[in-house]
C-alpha cells in the first residue's frame, strides 16, 4: 500500500493568517523543567518562565540575542541566573563582566560545585590569572600547524590595530604596521624561546631601534618567499622615512605593552589551559573596565583565540563535540571591538556544544560595530528577548516578527515601550514558538542559589620577564 505523502498548509492561506501569543503549556513543551532546589541540574540555559523556585530553560543549542538598553536589568533576569544554573548543571562558561558583579555574584557557586575558575582581571591589574595571546600560536607554530598558528596572530594583530581603523587616518600605516607586526611576531615563533615569547618581547621587536638589526636579519636569514619575508620585504623597499614612520605608528599601537608593567607581566605566560574549558567544568570570568576601552582588544583575542582552540578539540571527538558544553555570556557585546568572522564562528558553533548569548543594547549598535553582518548575526539567534528600549528600529522589528492578527500588530510599538521592569516583565521569541511576555524572577528571588563568598583570587604574577633578544639571533645566524 503506497504511502499519501500530505503537509499542513491550511494555517498559511490568506484568510487564516494570524499570529498569538504562545501559552504556558506550549512554552512548557519546548523547554526543559529545573527545580531549583536540586543541587545537580539535568538541563541549562536561558530562563523562559521562572518564579526563582521553579524554572523553565532552553537546554537546546541554539543561540540567544538579549536586547535592552542600560538599566534594563539584563544582567539581574538573565546574566546572574544563568551562570548559577550553569554551575548546577556543570556546564562551562566564558563571561565578560565588566563591573566584576558577576564573578562577585556568581563565583561562590561555581566553586562549591567544583569548578575550575579562571579569573582574567584587567580592571585590578596583579589580581588572578595569567593569560598570554601569544603561548597558543606557539605551541601550535613548534607543532608544524603553522597555518592554525598564523591565523590566530592574524587575529591578535587585528585586535590591536583595530582603534586605528576608520579613524580618518590614513589607512596606508595601519596596512604597513600590521604587515611589520606579523612579521615581528614570526620571528618571534621561529628564534624565541618558549618564555621569551610574548607581548613586551613582541613591542621591544616593534621599536625604531630595532629596524637596523631586523634589517640584518631579513637581509641574510628570512626566506624572501614566507610570510615574514613578504610582509618584511613590503616594509623595507619603503624610503628611510616611510620606514620610520611605519615604525613609529606600529609603536603606538603596542605602547599599552610598554607602559603598563602590571599587565605587561599578567601577558607574560598562561597559569591555565584553554583546551581544558571543554573537557573539565570552568569558569572563565573576564574583568575588563567599561568606563575605558584600553584592554578592550583583550576580550575580542581571547574570545576568538579561546573559541578557535575549542573547535579544534572538538574534532578530536568522535561525535565533533566537546565533552562539556562551553557557553560564550558576552555582556556589552557591542562594547567590544569586532571579532571578525563572528557570523560564521555562530553558525559553525552549535553543532560543537558551544552556545553564545549576546547581550546587546540596541539595533543601531550591532549594525554599527558588525555592518551588514549584523544580520546574519541576529539571523543565527533563534532566541530573541526584548526588554525595554526607546529605538525605533528595535522596536518595529520586534513588533513585525511577533506578527499580526487581523492586520493589527500582536504588540505595537508603545506597548512594548510599557514593559513593567518592576515585575522582571520580558518579551521573548524562543525557537519556532510564538512570542510570550513572562515575568522572570531577580536574582535576589532565586533562594535556591546562596549568596556564597566569592572565591579567593590567587596571585600569580611573576616579578622578572626574559626577553627576546635580537643580538642572540644575530650571533647564531652569523657563527652557525
Amino acid at each position: 500500500m503506497k504511502q499519501r505523502i500530505s503537509g499542513s498548509y491550511e494555517q498559511f492561506l490568506p484568510d487564516n493568517k494570524k499570529s498569538r501569543w504562545a501559552s504556558i503549556e506550549e512554552i512548557q513543551r519546548s523547554t526543559s523543567f529545573i527545580n531549583g532546589c536540586d543541587k545537580r541540574y539535568t538541563a541549562a540555559g536561558m530562563p523562559v518562565l521562572s518564579d526563582g523556585e521553579k524554572f523553565y530553560v532552553d537546554n537546546t543549542d541554539t543561540h540567544s540575542l538579549i536586547f535592552g538598553s542600560t538599566g534594563s536589568k539584563k544582567t539581574r533576569l538573565f546574566c546572574m541566573p544563568m551562570l548559577d544554573i550553569f554551575c548546577r548543571a556543570g556546564e562551562s562558561f566564558i563571561v565578560t563582566d565588566p563591573k566584576g558583579e558577576l564573578f562577585e555574584r556568581t563565583s561562590g557557586e561555581a566553586k562549591a560545585n567544583g569548578f575550575n575558575i579562571i579569573t582574567l582581571d584587567y580592571r585590578n591589574l596583579g589580581a588572578g590569572d595569567m593569560w598570554n595571546p601569544l603561548t597558543k600560536p606557539y605551541e601550535l607554530y613548534k607543532a608544524g600547524n603553522e597555518d592554525e598558528a598564523v591565523t590566530m596572530l592574524n587575529d591578535f594583530v587585528a585586535s590591536i590595530a583595530a582603534p586605528y581603523d576608520g579613524t580618518g587616518n590614513d589607512p596606508f600605516w595601519t596596512s604597513m604596521s600590521s604587515s611589520l607586526a606579523l612579521a615581528n611576531l614570526l620571528l618571534l615563533m621561529e628564534c624565541g624561546k618558549k618564555e621569551e615569547v610574548h607581548p613586551a618581547s613582541f613591542a621591544n621587536l616593534c621599536s625604531a631601534k630595532s629596524l637596523d638589526k631586523l634589517e640584518d636579519i631579513v637581509r641574510y636569514n628570512i626566506d624572501p618567499e614566507s610570510i615574514a619575508g613578504m610582509n618584511y620585504n613590503g616594509v623595507f623597499v619603503s624610503a628611510d622615512k616611510t620606514k620610520q614612520s611605519i615604525f613609529v605608528s606600529l609603536f603606538a599601537m603596542v605602547n599599552v605593552f610598554n607602559t603598563q608593567k602590571k599587565l605587561t607581566r599578567m601577558l607574560s605566560d598562561s597559569s591555565f589551559d584553554i583546551c581544558d574549558i571543554g573537557r573539565r567544568k570552568t569558569a572563565v570570568y573576564i574583568i575588563v573596565p567599561d568606563e575605558k576601552t584600553t584592554y578592550n582588544f583583550l576580550i575580542t583575542t581571547f574570545i576568538k583565540q579561546a573559541y578557535q582552540t575549542l573547535i579544534a578539540e572538538s574534532q578530536k571527538e568522535k561525535d565533533g563535540k566537546l565533552p562539556i558544553r562551553v557557553n560564550f555570556v558576552l555582556d556589552e557585546f557591542c562594547n567590544i571591538p569586532k571579532i571578525d568572522d563572528m557570523p560564521a564562528m555562530i553558525s559553525a558553533a552549535r553543532s560543537r556544544n558551544i552556545r553564545f548569548y549576546l547581550f546587546v543594547q540596541s539595533l543601531h549598535q550591532l549594525r554599527e560595530r558588525y555592518g551588514d553582518s549584523s544580520d546574519t548575526i541576529k539571523g543565527n539567534c533563534e532566541n530573541w528577548v526584548f526588554l525595554a528600549s526607546k529605538e525605533l528600529a528595535l522596536l518595529e522589528e520586534i513588533s513585525e516578527l511577533c506578527g499580526r492578527n487581523n492586520n493589527v500588530p500582536l504588540i505595537n510599538t508603545s506597548e512594548l515601550q510599557h514593559l513593567r521592569k518592576d515585575m522582571g516583565e520580558a518579551l521573548i521569541i524562543q525557537g519556532r514558538n510564538f512570542p510570550i511576555v513572562t515575568e522572570l524572577a531577580d536574582i535576589d528571588d532565586y533562594k535556591v542559589f546562596e549568596k556564597l563568598p566569592q572565591a579567593e583570587r590567587e596571585i600569580k604574577i611573576p616579578n622578572k620577564l626574559a626577553f627576546f633578544n635580537l643580538d642572540s639571533v644575530l650571533f647564531d645566524k652569523q657563527n652557525p
